[in-house]
């Protein structure tokens, strides 16, 4: 089952993940401070939204949406690809939901339809197929997805890094929590910026 989500590389260690994230104080009277800084951060080139240890499976939901409506506010109206590649990222992580057919429409809006993707049992896949390996993953595993931590866009492919939360269905009290690296490439597809190539690697997952 977990196997379908096996490690390409270990692209990520603890050290190098921790490497320029934002300290975000936990102190209520922060509160204020904490968004606003947020929102600088977000309009950075180099955006690193949350740390990886503010990040857990049950708030996953919470900071997706919090996530997308800040991004609405800055990249709303932009016109710069980076942008555009950014909203388009922030706004569909927050319209994300874990099960299968909320996942594909959604994905089908995202993905160009022959897009080559590398990710489940890494070996590179049209679209198309990835959708049916993606059926059968989630008939096995149920999946909750983290925010996006932290995104960079160079050109037009944007690197981002975010936690998945997959709970085997036949052992329900057992959790991986993967620590995710994803490289999406972006054209123009019909008038309709749209993923045509993206790679997914993971740290293997921690079990608690």
């Amino acid at each position: 089952m977990i196997n379908k989500f096996k490690t390409l590389s270990l692209l990520l260690t603890t050290a190098a993940l921790g490497v320029g994230l934002v300290a975000c104080d936990s102190d209520t009277s922060n509160k204020d401070a904490d968004k606003s800084s947020r929102t600088e951060i977000l309009s950075q080139s180099h955006e690193v939204i949350y740390e990886t240890n503010e990040v857990t499976k049950d708030n996953s939901e919470k900071l997706r949406l919090a996530s997308q409506k800040e991004a609405k506010k800055l990249y709303g109206d932009s016109t710069e690809l980076s942008d555009q590649i950014k909203l388009t990222l922030f706004n569909w992580w927050g319209n994300w939901k874990p099960d299968y057919e909320s996942w594909l429409e959604i994905a089908n809006g995202l993905y160009a339809e022959d897009a080559d993707i590398t990710a489940i049992g890494g070996e590179t896949q049209k679209y198309s197929d990835y959708r049916e390996a993606m059926k059968s993953q989630r008939d096995q595993v149920d999946m909750e997805m983290g925010p996006i931590m932290n995104i960079t866009v160079d050109g037009n492919t944007a690197t981002l890094v975010y936690h998945m939360y997959l709970t085997p269905k036949a052992s329900p009290d057992k959790t991986f929590d993967t620590i995710v690296t994803e490289y999406n490439t972006f054209e123009e597809v019909d008038g309709k910026l749209m993923v045509t190539d993206l790679h997914l690697y993971t740290d293997g997952g921690g079990m608690y």
